[in-house]
């Protein structure tokens, strides 16, 4: 059993280039994936902890009452068991500006508590402080005066509401346009309470961003609407304000990206370590030969090559959760900070989609695995020390059509022969290629797509650089991916090539005509993979769109579809490039002395 181990250990070692590129391949597909999945939870638990901190409202009572709530409203809504409530007293106004007023005890402030940013907070009549300064909201600085219905006030200090978080301010209630002031009085016994904020006290621990959360309050609001039973009330939740709707509103576009590419990021990574794995069992035909004639059973051959693709998954996959969980989500948060005043980044990491992705690569790696070393043990030993037979040649279309064929030179003809000949290895290039070229253009047109405004309760809010920064980041995980996967792919065809290479050097061929005879298959059946995986783009694409429900197919960019094909193409040429030394070290006695 110690040297059936050994020879696990030494199959790795005989194989490292295909271990860490399986590995690579594995690792950027889950460090994606998870990285994707993280950037909703990061914000909204980021969020989250800084609304619990405040004690932001669950309920926003208004009362449409121009004189405010009446002292018996009051008292009855501070009866009702299992709620706190604290009133204040809220006007929008655009007489001359877009203008709110809050006036409130600043002493007794335990629900929305507000932030002082910098000063302190009014301590007489004259006194005021405003909202800090964002891209509508006006910079106000202490010690200036503002005037109001034509009353002088001194600003003495900066307030952070915490109800308020995007950088477009909120909005007036009265007309919708965005706020330039907001005015933070001390209570005034004169004015009307004309807001109640109210707590549920059974969602003290409850998330404001968890999935049931607005229905458990909307179902709160039904049963506090039938304790009141005032025509005169309206009922708000924290989904009719517009920082708390814009966040979700995005956080509901980026899960969306989140669910749809991992599929198809998750289907390239797949395909690439089904060709490894068919390509590392046919190599050791001999050695499970071998192995068969010493009297192991083929469960024990069989296991393996399971502990050797295990191994690359287990290697990717914990490589790939750890860092996907960091990466991406802190890139992204500190680009949400350009459209939303956030809180400290929160230290809890969210690894679901991450570990669902893993579990289903794992199960596809050992199925997969399980597949090509079967088809391979179940043939008698005498059969697996001999080589396959090549591939009889046959004439292909193309041969058919003679005024094209009879043009051709020689090299063109032997390399349009060698790719129809193995089709199945055609069949693998072209759709790797197809997938990571696929994944490249969804980026690229969602990258356009991500500078369109969305709208909110009727009003049109710019993303700014949220979903711009998540397409960026999936355009370039899929140049990495097809960077790896052209690597794997090119490596394992020199390989099985080694001795038609050693052949044409004896024949005279120089090293940059071998290179040539090689490469010219790869980037022909490249660029198929090319030109079929542009619209393969554009449906993955379509149909993210259509789950956002948000831009077209028309706001794609006419360079996006032709930088796709010239990022691709480059990055195969460059991996070509990398790999010429490979074949020139392509050792002639030991390549045609193998069969033997």
């Amino acid at each position: 059993m110690k040297t059936f181990i050994k020879t696990i250990f030494k199959c790795i070692s005989n194989n490292k280039s295909r271990f860490i590129s399986m590995s690579l391949i594995i690792l950027v597909g889950i460090c994606f994936v998870t990285g994707l999945g993280g950037i909703t939870p990061k914000v909204e638990n980021s969020l989250n902890e800084a609304l619990t901190t405040a004690n932001a409202p669950d309920i926003i009572l208004k009362t449409r009452n121009q004189l405010g709530f009446t002292q018996g409203e009051i008292e009855n809504l501070n009866r009702i068991d299992d709620i706190d409530v604290e009133f204040i007293t809220s006007f929008d106004q655009t007489t001359d500006s877009s203008l709110r007023t809050i006036s409130l005890d600043f002493k007794n402030n335990k629900i929305n508590k507000l932030k002082l940013i910098d000063g302190s907070f009014p301590s007489s009549e004259k006194e005021v402080c405003v909202e800090r300064n964002s891209n509508t909201i006006k910079e106000r600085k202490i010690g200036e005066y503002i005037t109001y219905n034509n009353i002088s006030f001194k600003v003495v200090g900066i307030i952070e509401n915490p109800l308020i978080f995007t950088m477009d301010g909120d909005i007036n209630e009265i007309d919708n346009s965005r706020l330039d002031t907001i005015l933070y009085f001390n209570k005034n016994s004169n004015l009307p309470l004309t807001t109640a904020y109210i707590k549920l006290n059974s969602l003290n621990n409850h998330s404001y961003f968890k999935n049931d959360y607005i229905d458990i309050v909307n179902d709160n609001i039904s049963i506090l609407s039938n304790k009141l039973n005032n025509k005169n009330y309206v009922y708000l939740t924290l989904k009719e304000t517009k920082s708390y709707a814009f966040i979700t509103e995005i956080d509901d576009k980026i899960d969306v990206i989140a669910i749809m590419f991992p599929i198809f990021f998750i289907a390239v990574v797949a395909l690439v370590i089904l060709t490894t794995m068919t390509r590392l069992i046919s190599d050791e035909r001999k050695i499970i030969g071998c192995y068969k004639s010493l009297g192991y059973n083929n469960i024990s051959i069989l296991e393996k090559y399971i502990i050797y693709a295990t191994s690359c998954a287990f290697l990717g996959i914990t490589v790939g959760l750890i860092s996907g969980a960091y990466i991406l989500p802190n890139i992204i948060y500190n680009v949400f900070k350009k459209i939303l005043f956030l809180p400290k980044i929160t230290s809890k990491i969210n690894v679901t989609l991450g570990i669902y992705s893993a579990i289903f690569m794992f199960v596809a790696i050992i199925l997969v695995t399980f597949y090509v070393t079967w088809k391979e043990i179940k043939e008698k030993p005498a059969n697996l020390f001999q080589a396959k037979a090549p591939k009889a040649g046959k004439t292909i279309l193309l041969e058919k059509i003679a005024f094209i064929w009879s043009k051709l030179s020689f090299k063109y003809k032997s390399c349009y022969r060698n790719i129809f000949r193995y089709k199945g290895r055609l069949a693998m290039i072209v759709l790797s290629v197809l997938g990571s070229t696929a994944l490249v253009m969804a980026g690229l047109g969602l990258y356009n797509i991500s500078s369109k405004p969305i709208t909110i309760n009727g009003v049109a809010f710019d993303m700014g650089n949220s979903i711009k920064y998540v397409s960026v980041a999936a355009i370039i995980f899929a140049l990495i991916l097809t960077i790896l996967v052209i690597y794997n792919i090119t490596n394992m065809n020199i390989s099985e090539r080694n001795r038609e290479i050693a052949t044409l050097k004896v024949l005279g061929y120089k090293d940059y005509e071998v290179c040539s005879y090689i490469f010219r298959e790869i980037i022909q059946i490249s660029i198929i993979g090319v030109i079929l995986g542009i619209p393969s783009g554009i449906l993955i694409l379509y149909l993210i769109m259509k789950f956002l429900d948000f831009g077209s197919l028309s706001d794609i960019k006419l360079i996006s579809y032709f930088l796709t094909g010239v990022l691709v193409i480059t990055f195969i040429i460059i991996v070509d490039l990398l790999l010429i030394r490979k074949i020139k070290k392509v050792n002639m006695n030991d390549s045609l002395k193998s069969l033997e």
